[in-house]
């Protein structure tokens, strides 16, 4: 096949690199195994990438020996020293006395493997003036390398940590645990790549492989390369492959049969289901390649996974990938519907098969995408400059992965930085302005968490038999409808009426019930800023089609389930139109559930993204208690490690000197809306925003409202605290595309 287009561009960067002075590099693995393990033949793959950018390299293989006893021998050209045929068996002080004798020939030491647990060995690098760097790749980011020891051992042990300069991660989920552990200023993101120096796969390719493998011609031909072993879920990949009945669909496992037993187990499976003429067991083949050329589509189900290098060979063979959902992987590299498919179950896993199956043009337009957005982010040359940059300089390129933006809402407690946000105020002059928003969504048990939400919507009857108390004031409340609420017909109904009496309506994201529902039910996944951004762009998408079906009108507004917004998150509303977001709540953090702290946002409006178009309206909060202004700094403190441990936050609320409280009758007396609200005009905000969910004005379906007595009070408190804002404090009534009107106006506005 001819040179890739990518590859050619490499030449001219590879001499610019190579010629900044070579650094030499010590790759230190626990077993080295470039013939089968996806680690080694990764790394004999990116070495002359590393090489034409001027890194020398070198691989110390820490348990691994060879029968000839050579201590040093040759890989693919690259020098492999075997410390157990030098020393007679791997340990600590033989790892110790190799580096004595051999760490003046290195710039730095790139470990693969954790092989120092007492971390001798790295401090010993250290101090010879050499940076440490760890690899992390399956379950062994620096978090899961602490829980190995036992807890009295921890707090010396993530000071041991220190001795490594930098972690390295090669996918989402690991730069998530990592964050868990150490600063993000210690760790560096660096996908895996996949070499690309050949032509996309042609549909004469394909059949070539085909015939050359006595493949059917017409057979649809599921790919998948790997061990033959539990963690890799080959089990389910037959019984997946059992439940559709076309005979010409078959089962390709290309791969060492590890594990006897789970083979068996596999074998009797087949029998069972009555399809082993359908299922290929081909064990260990040199010739993968030509594998995922005759492939129609690569089935995946592993367990767990680090970065598989297989998704990279399948999107450079132009082969659609279908798996099942691995967090923070699968969401960030795998375009849900348009090039694979995710799954969270069986079925999903076997729909997916069939729509291939059913559309051969679809296998091949999927294809290509897979192929674009290997050419686009992963290629080798491009990861291994990355590599190159963090040998010379001590961190990985900055320049972003068009298609991996990799950001998850902790960035949130950096502040408004982090979003590109500008926080301005209102003039002085101006009357102070109210908007009311309404979290109009299913409703479900809080006490038991999301995995309670089944999409009932019952409740909305509360909101329309509560509408009163609103109409009285000439307050016409913003309605953000999950995707439930958008496509039940009992709610449609009374969203429709609400809308029509001049109700602004928008999108409420609720990822736990949008489709595409491929995640994990779970706290982390409920926060939609954390889940890649192409499916959270997916998931709104679709909410905002529904809205649109709806109403006749494209939303506006949008606010995320849970706060959970991240920076990705930011990105994509405006990508998508929209003009407000309403996701900022002030002084709350999240963080103990995997969402956002917002402790250094504040409650006035903003401008955000590239246009500077889109406005930011905050949930009006404020911290009370005697602390008074000199809130956040303790807050900071109390949301800090050491303040968490020494539950500096609830001794702060058990005293009384720091308290958050949102503009709400929900968890707020009036005397509270009164207190926030007077704190906040006092500061200058001018713009305030009221928010409740739906379900409150219902009994028993949240924590506010257990009793037709509870709800009574809580509709009179916001009777009062509306008469209150117009009367006492002389505030006007708004809504959020007025405001957004009005502040575009000033000449501060942008």
């Amino acid at each position: 096949m001819p040179e890739s287009p990518a590859l050619a561009r490499q030449s001219g960067e590879d001499a610019r690199a190579a010629a900044g002075g070579r650094v030499r590099v010590l790759h230190v693995y626990r077993r080295f195994h470039p013939d089968y393990t996806g680690d080694g033949i990764y790394y004999t793959r990116l070495i002359p990438h590393l090489e034409a950018r001027g890194i020398a390299n070198e691989v110390l293989a820490y348990e691994t020996a060879t029968e000839d006893g050579a201590e040093t021998g040759s890989v693919e050209g690259i020098p492999v020293h075997y410390l157990p045929n030098r020393y007679g068996a791997p340990g600590e002080i033989a790892l110790l006395r190799w580096l004595a004798r051999n760490i003046g020939r290195f710039d730095l030491v790139h470990l693969h493997s954790h092989v120092s647990r007492s971390f001798l060995a790295y401090a010993f690098a250290r101090m010879a003036g050499r940076p440490v760097l760890f690899s992390c790749t399956l379950d062994d980011s620096p978090t899961q390398l602490l829980a190995e020891y036992r807890p009295r051992n921890r707090p010396l042990v993530r000071l041991l940590m220190h001795s490594i300069n930098t972690f390295v991660v090669i996918s989402p989920h690991l730069l998530r645990r990592s964050l868990e552990t150490v600063s993000p200023d210690r760790l560096s993101f660096i996908p895996q790549g996949v070499a690309l120096d050949f032509a996309p796969v042609t549909p004469e390719d394909r059949a070539a492989s085909r015939a050359a493998l006595g493949l059917g011609a017409e057979d649809m031909v599921l790919l998948n390369v790997g061990s033959v072993s539990r963690r890799k879920n080959i089990a389910f990949l037959v019984a997946a492959l059992a439940r559709i009945p076309d005979p010409k669909v078959k089962l390709a496992v290309v791969g060492p049969l590890l594990e006897e037993d789970y083979v068996a187990e596999i074998r009797a499976l087949m029998a069972r289901e009555g399809i082993e003429d359908r299922v290929i067991l081909a064990g260990f083949r040199d010739d993968a390649a030509r594998w995922f050329t005759a492939a129609d589509a690569f089935v995946f189900a592993s367990t767990a996974e680090g970065f598989p290098n297989v998704y990279l060979e399948a999107m450079a063979r132009s082969v659609p990938i279908v798996s099942t959902f691995l967090p923070g992987l699968t969401d960030f590299i795998i375009d849900q519907g348009e090039a694979g498919f995710m799954a969270a179950d069986a079925d999903q896993f076997v729909a997916a098969i069939q729509r291939l199956r059913a559309d051969p043009s679809l296998r091949q337009g999927m294809g290509r995408a897979h192929r674009g957005f290997a050419e686009r982010n992963l290629e080798l040359g491009t990861v291994a400059a990355r590599y190159a940059a963090l040998y010379r300089r001590g961190h990985a390129d900055p320049a972003p992965l068009p298609d991996l933006r990799v950001n998850f809402t902790r960035r949130l407690s950096e502040g408004p930085a982090a979003l590109g946000l500008q926080e301005f105020d209102t003039p002085r002059d101006w009357q102070p302005l109210l908007q009311v928003v309404i979290d109009t969504e299913a409703h479900f048990d809080w006490h038991k968490g999301i995995a309670t939400d089944v999409g009932e919507v019952s409740s909305i009857t509360g909101l329309d038999a509560s509408f009163d108390v609103f109409r009285r004031h000439g307050v016409k409340p913003a309605l953000l409808i999950d995707h439930p609420v958008a496509t039940q017909e009992v709610s449609r109904r009374i969203i429709r009426t609400l809308a029509a009496e001049g109700c602004e309506v928008g999108v409420h994201l609720h990822p736990w019930t949008t489709p595409p529902i491929v995640e994990i039910k779970d706290d982390w996944h409920s926060f939609s800023g954390n889940l890649g951004a192409r499916l959270e762009r997916a998931k709104l998408v679709t909410l905002t089609e529904r809205v649109a079906e709806l109403t006749g009108e494209q939303p506006r507004l949008f606010k995320a389930g849970r706060y959970g917004l991240s920076p990705n998150t930011f990105d994509t509303i405006e990508e998508l139109g929209f003009e407000t977001d309403l996701s900022i709540c002030p002084w709350y953090d999240y963080s103990h559930l995997g969402g956002p702290d917002f402790s250094r946002f504040t409650a006035r409006p903003g401008w955000f993204g590239r246009s500077r178009r889109l406005l930011s309206l905050p949930t009006t909060a404020a911290p009370l208690g005697w602390l008074g202004r000199r809130a956040g700094p303790v807050l900071r403190a109390a949301r800090s490690p050491l303040g968490r441990r020494l539950r500096l936050a609830w001794w702060a609320q058990r005293v009384n000197a720091l308290v958050p409280r949102r503009l709400s009758p929900e968890g707020c007396g009036l005397a509270e809306m009164r207190a926030v609200t007077l704190r906040l005009r006092e500061d200058g905000l001018g713009v305030f925003t009221l928010s409740l969910h739906s379900p409150t004005l219902q009994v028993g379906n949240t924590p506010y409202v257990r009793s037709e007595a509870e709800l009574r009070t809580l509709l009179a408190n916001m009777d009062a605290f509306l008469a209150f804002f117009r009367d006492e404090l002389g505030g006007a009534f708004t809504s959020p595309s007025a405001l957004h009107a009005r502040l575009a106006a000033l000449p501060e506005g942008r």
